[in-house]
Protein backbone atom coordinates (compact mmCIF):
# COMPACT_ATOMS: atom_id res chain seq x y z
CA UNK A 1 0.00 0.00 0.00
CA UNK A 2 1.47 3.28 -1.06
CA UNK A 3 1.14 6.20 1.23
CA UNK A 4 -0.21 9.64 0.35
CA UNK A 5 1.50 13.15 1.27
CA UNK A 6 3.61 15.07 -0.20
CA UNK A 7 6.76 14.02 -2.18
CA UNK A 8 10.36 13.53 0.10
CA UNK A 9 11.98 16.69 0.06
CA UNK A 10 16.59 16.38 0.24
CA UNK A 11 19.00 18.96 0.60
CA UNK A 12 21.05 18.83 -2.42
CA UNK A 13 24.19 20.18 -2.54
CA UNK A 14 25.09 23.04 -5.13
CA UNK A 15 28.34 23.46 -4.25
CA UNK A 16 31.09 22.89 -2.08
CA UNK A 17 34.69 25.01 -1.45
CA UNK A 18 37.26 24.50 0.92
CA UNK A 19 39.73 27.40 1.78
CA UNK A 20 41.73 29.72 3.87
CA UNK A 21 39.91 32.10 6.20
CA UNK A 22 42.37 35.33 7.48
CA UNK A 23 41.09 37.88 9.65
CA UNK A 24 43.64 41.40 10.26
CA UNK A 25 43.02 43.21 13.33
CA UNK A 26 44.54 47.08 13.66
CA UNK A 27 45.34 47.26 16.02
CA UNK A 28 46.49 44.11 16.70
CA UNK A 29 44.61 41.74 19.86
CA UNK A 30 46.13 41.39 22.88
CA UNK A 31 44.78 39.86 26.40
CA UNK A 32 43.10 42.88 26.96
CA UNK A 33 39.67 43.47 25.20
CA UNK A 34 39.87 46.22 22.85
CA UNK A 35 37.31 47.71 19.80
CA UNK A 36 39.39 47.04 16.48
CA UNK A 37 38.86 47.41 13.07
CA UNK A 38 39.08 44.04 11.26
CA UNK A 39 39.15 42.26 7.32
CA UNK A 40 38.70 39.04 6.72
CA UNK A 41 39.01 37.39 3.50
CA UNK A 42 38.77 34.01 2.55
CA UNK A 43 39.80 32.29 -0.47
CA UNK A 44 38.58 28.65 -1.76
CA UNK A 45 40.71 28.12 -4.30
CA UNK A 46 38.76 24.38 -4.50
CA UNK A 47 35.24 24.47 -5.41
CA UNK A 48 32.94 21.44 -7.00
CA UNK A 49 31.06 22.98 -9.54
CA UNK A 50 32.61 23.58 -12.24
CA UNK A 51 30.85 26.73 -13.46
CA UNK A 52 32.24 28.73 -10.27
CA UNK A 53 35.55 26.79 -9.63
CA UNK A 54 36.73 28.51 -7.27
CA UNK A 55 35.84 31.85 -4.75
CA UNK A 56 36.92 34.57 -2.57
CA UNK A 57 35.23 37.72 -0.77
CA UNK A 58 36.83 40.35 1.73
CA UNK A 59 34.85 41.77 4.02
CA UNK A 60 35.68 45.16 6.99
CA UNK A 61 34.05 44.79 10.66
CA UNK A 62 34.59 46.51 13.94
CA UNK A 63 34.67 44.48 16.98
CA UNK A 64 35.38 44.47 20.44
CA UNK A 65 37.75 41.43 20.84
CA UNK A 66 40.84 39.52 22.54
CA UNK A 67 42.93 37.23 22.01
CA UNK A 68 40.28 35.00 24.43
CA UNK A 69 37.42 36.67 22.15
CA UNK A 70 38.13 36.48 18.47
CA UNK A 71 35.17 37.37 17.12
CA UNK A 72 31.59 37.90 18.82
CA UNK A 73 28.30 36.42 17.49
CA UNK A 74 26.39 38.58 15.24
CA UNK A 75 24.73 38.91 11.63
CA UNK A 76 26.38 40.33 8.94
CA UNK A 77 26.33 39.89 4.62
CA UNK A 78 29.28 39.56 2.60
CA UNK A 79 29.75 38.81 -1.52
CA UNK A 80 31.35 35.83 -2.84
CA UNK A 81 33.18 36.54 -6.05
CA UNK A 82 33.34 33.53 -8.15
CA UNK A 83 36.33 32.56 -10.24
CA UNK A 84 34.42 32.32 -13.21
CA UNK A 85 33.61 35.87 -14.57
CA UNK A 86 30.22 34.66 -15.99
CA UNK A 87 29.07 33.11 -12.46
CA UNK A 88 27.23 35.70 -10.73
CA UNK A 89 28.39 36.89 -7.44
CA UNK A 90 26.43 35.68 -5.13
CA UNK A 91 25.31 37.57 -1.57
CA UNK A 92 25.20 35.58 1.44
CA UNK A 93 23.16 36.61 3.93
CA UNK A 94 23.98 34.95 7.57
CA UNK A 95 24.22 34.58 11.28
CA UNK A 96 27.38 33.44 12.92
CA UNK A 97 27.67 31.82 15.99
CA UNK A 98 31.36 31.21 17.88
CA UNK A 99 32.15 28.53 19.82
CA UNK A 100 35.15 27.28 21.57
CA UNK A 101 36.40 23.55 20.58
CA UNK A 102 39.67 22.36 22.16
CA UNK A 103 41.43 25.75 21.78
CA UNK A 104 39.71 26.44 18.84
CA UNK A 105 37.16 29.15 17.87
CA UNK A 106 35.35 27.25 15.51
CA UNK A 107 32.61 30.06 13.19
CA UNK A 108 29.95 28.82 12.09
CA UNK A 109 27.73 31.36 9.65
CA UNK A 110 24.61 29.90 8.54
CA UNK A 111 22.18 31.49 6.20
CA UNK A 112 20.92 32.37 2.49
CA UNK A 113 22.25 33.12 -0.60
CA UNK A 114 19.86 36.33 -1.36
CA UNK A 115 21.35 37.53 -5.09
CA UNK A 116 23.22 35.97 -7.30
CA UNK A 117 24.27 32.79 -8.52
CA UNK A 118 22.92 30.04 -6.38
CA UNK A 119 19.60 32.03 -5.19
CA UNK A 120 17.81 31.12 -2.94
CA UNK A 121 19.63 28.44 -1.95
CA UNK A 122 20.90 28.07 2.16
CA UNK A 123 24.55 28.48 2.90
CA UNK A 124 26.79 27.43 5.75
CA UNK A 125 30.56 28.53 6.29
CA UNK A 126 32.59 26.87 8.80
CA UNK A 127 35.85 28.64 9.82
CA UNK A 128 38.64 27.10 12.36
CA UNK A 129 41.31 30.28 13.98
CA UNK A 130 43.60 28.64 16.54
CA UNK A 131 43.38 30.60 20.05
CA UNK A 132 46.84 32.92 19.90
CA UNK A 133 49.67 32.26 21.59
CA UNK A 134 49.33 33.83 25.24
CA UNK A 135 53.07 35.36 25.16
CA UNK A 136 52.42 37.29 22.05
CA UNK A 137 49.21 38.43 23.21
CA UNK A 138 50.54 39.75 26.06
CA UNK A 139 53.52 41.60 24.58
CA UNK A 140 53.09 42.75 21.00
CA UNK A 141 49.66 41.23 20.42
CA UNK A 142 48.35 39.22 17.46
CA UNK A 143 47.87 41.05 14.24
CA UNK A 144 46.61 38.10 12.04
CA UNK A 145 44.84 35.22 12.31
CA UNK A 146 44.42 32.32 9.24
CA UNK A 147 42.54 28.93 9.28
CA UNK A 148 41.09 26.70 7.25
CA UNK A 149 37.35 27.42 6.03
CA UNK A 150 34.55 25.57 4.36
CA UNK A 151 31.59 26.50 2.55
CA UNK A 152 28.29 24.79 1.64
CA UNK A 153 25.71 25.99 -0.53
CA UNK A 154 22.61 23.89 -0.44
CA UNK A 155 19.61 23.65 -2.40
CA UNK A 156 15.95 21.75 -0.80
CA UNK A 157 14.80 19.64 -3.90
CA UNK A 158 11.14 17.35 -4.05
CA UNK A 159 13.08 13.73 -4.45
CA UNK A 160 11.45 11.12 -6.85
CA UNK A 161 11.58 8.66 -3.43
CA UNK A 162 8.40 8.40 -2.20
CA UNK A 163 7.22 7.24 1.36
CA UNK A 164 5.72 3.58 1.89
Amino acid sequence: MAATGSPARALLADQVCTGTWTVTYNPPITNTLQTVSAVLRADFPYCTDPEAPSASYSQAFTDTVSCATLLNTGSAAHTFVWGNPAAKPSTFTYDWTVSDIGGQAVITSTGRIASGKYTPDGAEQISVLVTPNPLQCAFSGVATLTGPTTLTILRLSDSAVSAY
